[in-house]
């Protein structure tokens, strides 16, 4: 059975999506949830209500870039989230929804930022070059930057950067 946006929440993991819709009642429908995180680069966000634990600000970044009509970032109970839930404008109101954590200025160009995301859903480096339509080199040289720009040294270091900010 899958839940789709018509009838309540959606994720990757039907079982939190069926919980969540439980608990939630009628403001769950319609909502996309980020399980496991990094999920929600896998959707199509246009108009729909995104909901993250995530609160890393390049990722969050990346997830606006998509279009939601809401973003719901870092709640921390799902009392929060049925609070914001009931404050959010109307469908067709103008700029995306956003509640969640200061972005503020990203250490990162948007360049960087997609090489980075392609990097950190590809399986390999290979891979995640021939996606960006640039050769293993160009790409190794460019995540080495962005190693650098955001002070981390392993692969694990540059998830946890991603997905939850510096000096999470």
């Amino acid at each position: 059975m899958e839940l789709g946006h018509e009838t309540g929440p959606s994720c990757d993991d039907l079982l939190i999506a069926d919980a969540l819709g439980r608990l939630l009642g009628p403001l769950a429908k319609g909502l996309l949830f980020d399980t496991p995180p990094g999920a929600l680069l896998q959707h199509g966000l246009a108009g729909r209500v995104a909901v993250t634990g995530a609160t890393g600000p390049l990722y969050l970044a990346d997830l606006l870039e998509r279009g939601p009509r809401a973003l719901i970032a870092g709640c921390r109970s799902v009392d929060e989230l049925a609070r914001v839930l009931q404050t959010l404008p109307e469908p067709g109101s103008g700029e995306p929804f956003y509640y969640g954590p200061a972005l503020g200025r990203l250490p990162l160009t948007r360049a960087e930022c997609r090489v980075l995301r392609t990097y950190l859903t590809e399986d390999t480096l290979e891979a995640a070059a021939a996606r960006a339509g640039i050769k293993k080199k160009t790409a190794a040289n460019r995540i080495a930057l962005i190693k650098e720009k955001l002070g981390v040294k392993t692969h694990g270091q540059l998830l946890r950067a991603y997905f939850s900010g510096p000096e999470a």
